[in-house]
């Protein structure tokens, strides 16, 4: 077994709704990751209500102080192919794979984009491995369906607390998804998840 010391989540919310007294957020199950038995989840949570937001925190977790925290959490209304920022019916509210790719540079080696949104991966393959080649990350999950706030907050701490205790290296990734397949193959089929490793 490729164990590994619990690893850090960046993560990088939008806003759910326009209402402001709507306050949904993923942040409680990075909480509970973060005081996990199986060894403790550190974290960092930032709010995105905006285009320029986005790009400020991608740029500071791509550089190379922030390696201890490897997994992208990008919590946000997915497309096809991307996620919204700020407001959807605006066209520059929606971030294409390479604009994120563009965004993040390609220093991403031994780190893990997870997209926490509807659609985001119902793409061809060859899209993703295009994005993984330019940004050097050696992974991306996500799903490839519309998914419900309550069902994907469960799968996602079981993801999370699956992902600490592997390595992300190639062998560490298959064992992941092993892990999943083994231990809770119903809630992939649900989600409709995705996992794809760079070539």
């Amino acid at each position: 077994m490729t164990r590994r010391s619990a690893c850090g989540i960046f993560c990088l919310e939008g806003d759910w709704s326009n209402d402001l007294a709507h306050s949904s957020t993923v942040k409680p199950i990075l909480e509970l990751l973060s005081q996990g038995g199986g060894g403790a989840v550190p974290y960092v949570h930032r709010g995105c209500g905006t285009l320029e937001e986005l790009e400020h925190y991608l740029r500071k977790w791509a550089q190379t102080g922030l390696r201890r925290f490897p997994i992208l959490y990008l919590a946000f209304h997915g497309i096809r192919g991307g996620i919204c920022v700020g407001d959807q019916r605006r066209a520059n509210g929606q971030v294409t794979l390479d604009r994120l790719a563009a965004l993040l540079g390609d220093r991403l080696s031994g780190r893990l984009i997870h997209f926490g949104s509807c659609d985001t991966l119902r793409i061809d393959r060859r899209n993703i491995q295009r994005f993984l080649k330019l940004t050097n990350a050696t992974a991306v999950t996500g799903y490839r369906k519309a998914i419900g706030w309550l069902p994907s907050a469960a799968f996602e701490v079981l993801l999370f607390d699956t992902m600490r205790q592997r390595s992300f290296t190639r062998a560490g990734l298959r064992a992941i998804q092993a892990d999943l397949r083994r231990e809770i193959p119903a809630l992939l089929r649900d989600h409709d998840f995705r996992m794809e490793i760079r070539d």
